[in-house]
């Protein structure tokens, strides 16, 4: 269906509506990221191991990051598409959760379907998310690229400060733990029905002319190549000057449109998974457990100051990176700017595993954490779609965060079982900064593996530039 006779200045109104309805579908869609705050309840509602515990938000990324599947919905279907099925899967897995405090008693001895509840909640979070971040990235011209997805980011980031206010001052019930979480379960339930119903009405796809187009993006992309626009239209525009330099944007790699198997088969394409999925990685496991490590160290009475600090910090990096990254795409590329950015994820780990007892240093952890997730959430989807082109960005994205989502799961069961190796017999809690030092040694090694994907993805790069440079002469 096509809207035909539509002015530009109408055509610019219905792009901006787009993207504040994009902005409401990630403010929403970052409710995913407070787990930490009601974890505490299930664990006392169930009596839970803290391996269950584990399990339960790891399910819950990994249903994130069975995101190409609604990536490729939205490729080839569209926005109205994707957004209704969302409808369902979503309202669907807040219920289930709901309905579990119903049935205490059967649910005690049944935390992987529990778990299995979360990850249906991931995935139906992932249709939201994906139809507010692809209709926006192709709306909107590619040089204001990092400020469209550094804002779309900065409301995704944000959120759980709200959620976790919401929840602590007018949910949150003292010793009724299954009524506290079965109120926020029916809150998200109704809160995503709404979203998602605002999507399907108003995200729509705009090609660059006077008419207006709900098709699925592919399709103007193509139309656009059919008219003689050459892929190089997609890399970043720079100085010829800085060509040699590793840093500087370059646009000898040609920049195509690749099938599911060409890209399978690209080792850059590896690599930039490989560094997104381990320090985003050690970002989750870290907010995740971020109230465990609190409690075990005696300074849980804080936690109402430390789950707003990474939203926070994470919400003011998203939008100020992406403003910076577009006015320095020339000087320097995003993919650096994320590779530099995993040394934050070294510090943080190293701090809290050896000073997370101290109010002070664990603070500072977890803004370096905010810092972190801020930036590589915000850069790494505009650098998959500048490398491996905006066609089927749903598609290449969400398979890293499949990738990201598998290596935070096995990191967070780790530590979860490290964390339960610590503890007393019978007893439900373990304290002592002992109790998490294992878990958060994991978080080093992630972080270090994050740098090292970060290394050879450049000297590849520079490698494949200085090949085709000779060829070219």
């Amino acid at each position: 269906m096509c809207f035909k006779n539509v002015t530009g200045t109408q055509l610019r109104v219905l792009v901006w509506v787009g993207f504040v309805v994009g902005c409401i579908a990630k403010f929403v869609t970052g409710s995913l990221f407070v787990y930490n705050v009601y974890q505490d309840d299930i664990k006392q509602t169930f009596n839970f191991s803290q391996k269950d515990m584990e399990i339960q938000p790891s399910l819950l990324n990994l249903g994130l990051g069975v995101g190409f599947l609604p990536g490729m919905l939205y490729d080839k279907y569209g926005p109205t598409v994707t957004s209704i099925a969302g409808l369902f899967v979503s309202v669907g897995s807040y219920m289930l959760l709901w309905s579990t405090t119903r049935y205490v008693d059967f649910y005690k001895t049944a935390g992987g379907l529990v778990g299995v509840y979360f990850m249906i909640c991931g995935l139906g979070s992932v249709f939201t998310y994906m139809v507010a971040l692809n209709t926006n990235v192709i709306n909107f011209s590619d040089k204001h690229r990092g400020k469209i997805v550094g804002g779309l980011n900065c409301f995704f980031a944000g959120s759980p400060s709200v959620f976790s206010v919401i929840y602590y001052h007018l949910v949150q019930k003292t010793n009724q733990h299954a009524e506290s979480f079965a109120s926020f379960m029916a809150f998200f339930a109704v809160l995503f029905a709404i979203v998602d119903i605002i999507c399907a009405l108003f995200l729509r796809v705009y090609n660059k002319t006077d008419e207006v187009y709900t098709v699925d993006p592919s399709e103007i992309i193509n139309e656009h190549q059919s008219k003689d626009e050459t892929p190089m239209k997609n890399m970043p525009r720079h100085d010829s000057q800085n060509e040699s330099d590793c840093c500087a944007p370059s646009n000898l790699i040609p920049v195509e449109p690749k099938s599911l198997k060409e890209i399978l088969v690209d080792l850059d394409f590896y690599l930039l998974t490989g560094m997104f999925s381990c320090a985003s990685s050690v970002g989750l496991i870290y907010l995740n457990n971020l109230t465990v490590i609190s409690k075990s160290v005696h300074l849980d009475y804080h936690d109402q100051d430390f789950v707003l600090i990474i939203p926070i910090t994470n919400a003011i990096l998203s939008i100020s990176i992406g403003l910076a990254s577009d006015y320095f795409q020339e000087k320097i590329q995003r993919m650096v700017i994320i590779f530099l950015t995993c040394f934050l994820y070294v510090g943080l780990s190293v701090l809290a595993m050896f000073l997370g007892d101290n109010y002070a240093a664990l603070c500072i952890a977890t803004a370096l954490c905010g810092m972190g997730t801020g930036i590589i959430w915000s850069l790494s989807p505009t650098v998959m779609s500048e490398m491996f082109h905006i066609s089927n960005l749903g598609r290449n994205w969400g398979i890293a965060l499949l990738c990201a989502a598998l290596v935070g799961m096995a990191g967070q069961y780790s530590f979860g079982a490290l964390y339960d190796e610590k503890k007393p017999e019978n007893e439900l809690f373990c304290y002592g900064l002992h109790c998490v030092s294992g878990g958060l040694g994991i978080c080093v090694g992630l972080a270090v593996a994050a740098v090292i994907f970060g290394i050879v993805l450049i000297l590849h790069r520079k490698f494949r530039i200085s090949r085709l440079k000779a060829q070219k002469s």
